[in-house]
């Protein structure tokens, strides 16, 4: 015991010198994905016949999978299932999600850079813990995990960094490990390479910029206008959810030809777009976002986003799904505003936070996010309409069920140690 303690002095000093490096590592990765992808949006917009391209773009992402060994469905849900299964996150998928998203973009798919993001910092930071051998805080019954909780502090990292939010960016990383008491252990060092990361990024091009939304005087119509958004939000995260899991469910049953399956959402995807003249619904959504705070999206344009966003990820391109869920709540935020005449910037700010809190089980980090992005003024408001975005929507999200299957699995093994412990008794 006391050899243990004598130790850990310097074991600290190795996990802060980790977390800088892995903040820095986490910026730079931000950095690079959106730059990068702005560059295939801008692609996009130049040559739009790229669209016709997008079948095969799907194909080609899904080869260079193969190629490399990586799981076809590899996405962020599958980062964050290796961190809670205490999975070592490949190097390999930082290069291949970045090309992927490439792909997707340049061929007019929904989707943004969270994915490549997340991939590059959280398997940047896993490789950085294996090859500094930083060792995990004991935990008492239990040994901790050595790669989960150093790749969670790169998935604080990439969404502190791309937001400007650092706060968010930790609760996010512990949020989506459902408080896995092995991560949880090293809070200080995930909040410490989250707030690295948010530094550095600040001379840095790159990251999403989101505007401030300025809350009008507390009145009985901004109290309503929250509780409506979430519960819009709670339904239509729902039906996000389960139409994601739906089709990823399906393209991992389709192991025979994944490629096929593939750009069969290509042409499907690019059959809509030219059908309805859906171009502006392509790419991450920012620029929709920024319309839906200056009132000028259309009452269905909420739906239209989150439909392409399911088609291309649920087809197995690959992307970000946290950018383009801001942009369905801020542009559904927008139509709820219309019904009650509400300002529009302030309804899209808690359509933003109540949708991604639906979506992605992560209420805490919606409402730092909002305080973060949209200005602390907004972040009491943003819980009033998380909070029934949350409770009143199904726990199936974009990255899996939430702290409530933690919860339940964890009430269900204290039942069976106290079933083990009444058998002995008798």
């Amino acid at each position: 015991m006391g050899r243990a303690t004598g130790r850990l002095p310097g074991q600290l000093a190795r996990h802060a010198a980790f977390a800088l490096a892995a903040g820095t590592a986490g910026a730079l990765a931000a950095s690079l994905a959106t730059l990068a992808l702005d560059a295939a949006s801008a692609l996009s917009a130049r040559f739009p016949w790229l669209l016709f391209a997008l079948p095969l773009l799907g194909a080609a992402s899904i080869g260079l999978f193969k190629l490399l060994g990586l799981p076809l469905g590899a996405q962020p849900g599958s980062v964050v299932e290796d961190v809670r299964d205490d999975g070592r996150v490949p190097l390999a998928l930082a290069p291949a999600a970045l090309a992927g998203t490439l792909f997707t973009v340049a061929g007019g798919g929904s989707a943004g850079a969270t994915a490549t993001s997340l991939a590059m910092s959280s398997s940047a930071a896993s490789e950085l813990g294996r090859l500094a051998r930083v060792e995990p805080l004991a935990a008492s019954g239990a040994q901790a995990p050595r790669r989960g909780w150093t790749a969670a502090c790169g998935m604080a990292a990439a969404f502190s960094a791309l937001f400007g939010a650092p706060l968010a960016g930790a609760a996010f990383a512990l949020e989506l490990v459902r408080f896995d008491g092995a991560v949880a252990r090293h809070l200080p060092a995930v909040l410490t390479a989250s707030l690295a990361a948010w530094l550095v990024s600040l001379p840095l091009a790159g990251g999403y910029a989101l505007p401030a939304a300025v809350p009008p005087d507390a009145s009985w119509r901004e109290g309503a206008l929250c509780l409506l958004v979430g519960l819009a939000s709670a339904a239509a995260g729902t039906v996000f959810g389960w139409s994601l899991r739906a089709l990823r469910r399906a393209f991992g049953r389709a192991r025979a030809h994944p490629a096929l399956v593939a750009a069969a959402g290509g042409a499907l995807i690019c059959a809509l777009v030219l059908a309805f003249g859906w171009q502006r619904f392509e790419g991450s959504g920012l620029a929709l976002l920024a319309d839906a705070f200056a009132g000028d999206a259309g009452p269905f344009d909420f739906a239209v986003k989150a439909l392409l966003t399911v088609v291309t990820l649920g087809f197995g391109f690959k992307g970000g799904e946290v950018m383009p869920a801001l942009s369905v709540g801020a542009l559904l935020g927008a139509s709820c505003a219309g019904l009650i005449g509400a300002a529009p910037p302030f309804a899209a700010a808690m359509g933003a936070a109540a949708f991604l809190a639906a979506a992605a089980r992560c209420p805490l980090a919606a409402v730092l996010l909002a305080g973060e992005a949209f200005g602390w003024a907004a972040a009491p408001w943003a819980a009033l309409a998380v909070l029934p975005a949350y409770l009143g929507s199904a726990d199936v999200g974009m990255f899996g069920r939430g702290i409530t299957a933690w919860q339940t699995r964890s009430r269900a093994a204290r039942g069976q140690r106290e079933d083990r412990r009444r058998g002995r008794g008798r």
